[in-house]
């Protein structure tokens, strides 16, 4: 079966509900109150068609393979606020850091086993509930990869049949990693992948990743060898070289366009529906202005090729909302951006 036109719509604009049931304490007051009903309303007031919903693997499972019936509820109650609000959402196992299942046979066991029981739960839900098989693996051999998203899926398809699942490539899900997997032998199945170039703009000042996005700071898009410039001199050489090479690049629409044709051509090649599952700004250090433009220009360059997309994120680092307090506000500028509205 093919991946039906319903969920080519469900996957056409999407926001990610991170740091809620993932990249947290995952203590029980946090997942009571970090989202609730109120943001679905937002979210679907907004225009976005689906959330991909990011969960740790650990709310689902114990270290030792045990499913954990508790967890799985606070994933119910999202598919029931999503269905409330005719939203689809994406169930995306988000372990940070991805577990090695393509070179660790226990670890694999335990995510086949997780899988199993979830589409064994969500079965018979609506098809607008889509299947990400895993967050950003890790994986230096792409063969072994693809054979591993082969086992999960035909383990999946053991119990569910209908609903589509989302496969990526094997190393952090760069537009440059997925061509190097090719597709299955399964026509329900969309292919990802994340889109954060230059990182130098979009995790200006960001804590983690490479020590050289850091110390940015302002760091404007478009990006040109004339408003660059007087950044260079407060910059350590690692960061500043790094500015001039994209300086010289020129890096604007187009410079977008050309860092996201590898997928585009995969498109192409295998007739096979893409989803660009994250895209984002880190907000702390990044221009608004800047911030907004890059944005747009990712999303006109994901709707010239029909490519279905969820930002990164609803109310974290990168986040859509404005502010959450008394109720969540998204920001304007940011939503406008997005085409939505």
């Amino acid at each position: 079966m093919p991946v039906p036109a319903t969920v080519v719509r469900t996957l056409a604009k999407g926001i990610n509900l991170s740091h809620w049931l993932s990249q947290h304490s995952l203590d029980e007051p946090h997942l009571q109150s970090y989202i609730g009903e109120r943001d679905f309303a937002l979210i679907a007031r907004l225009g976005f068609t689906h959330v991909r919903l990011p969960i740790d693997t650990a709310l689902l499972q114990s270290p030792d393979g045990g499913l954990r019936e508790q967890g799985f509820t606070h994933v119910d109650r999202a598919l029931e606020w999503a269905r409330t609000y005719r939203l689809g959402v994406v169930i995306d196992l988000h372990p940070v850091p991805a577990p090695r299942i393509a070179r660790d046979a226990t670890a694999y066991a335990y995510f086949e086993k997780l899988w199993v029981a979830i589409a064994q739960r969500y079965a018979r839900r609506p098809q607008n509930v889509v299947y990400e098989l895993l967050n950003e693996p890790v994986e230096t051999d792409a063969q072994r990869w693809r054979e591993t998203s082969i086992k999960l899926v035909n383990a999946i398809r053991t119990v569910d049949k209908r609903h589509t699942i989302i496969m990526c490539g094997h190393n952090w899900s760069g537009p440059d990693d997925l061509p190097a997997v090719r597709p299955i032998d399964d026509d329900n199945i969309v292919y990802t992948f994340h889109f954060y170039l230059p990182h130098e703009f979009t995790h200006q000042g960001a804590t983690w990743g490479s020590a050289h996005w850091r110390p940015m700071r302002n760091v404007p898009y478009p990006l040109n060898k004339e408003n660059v410039q007087p950044l260079l001199a407060a910059l350590p050489e690692n960061s500043a070289s790094a500015l001039r090479r994209l300086a010289e690049e020129g890096v604007d629409l187009n410079w977008i366009e050309k860092r996201m044709a590898p997928v585009v051509e995969y498109q192409k090649q295998y007739r096979v529906p893409l989803y660009c599952g994250e895209f984002g700004v880190y907000r702390a250090f990044s221009p608004p202005d800047s911030r907004t433009r890059w944005l747009a220009d990712v999303v006109k360059t994901l709707q010239k090729y029909r490519i279905g997309w969820a930002m990164w994120d609803y109310k974290g680092g990168f986040a859509l909302l404005q502010t959450d307090k008394p109720e969540p506000v998204a920001d304007a500028a940011v939503v406008k951006a997005l085409g939505l509205g």
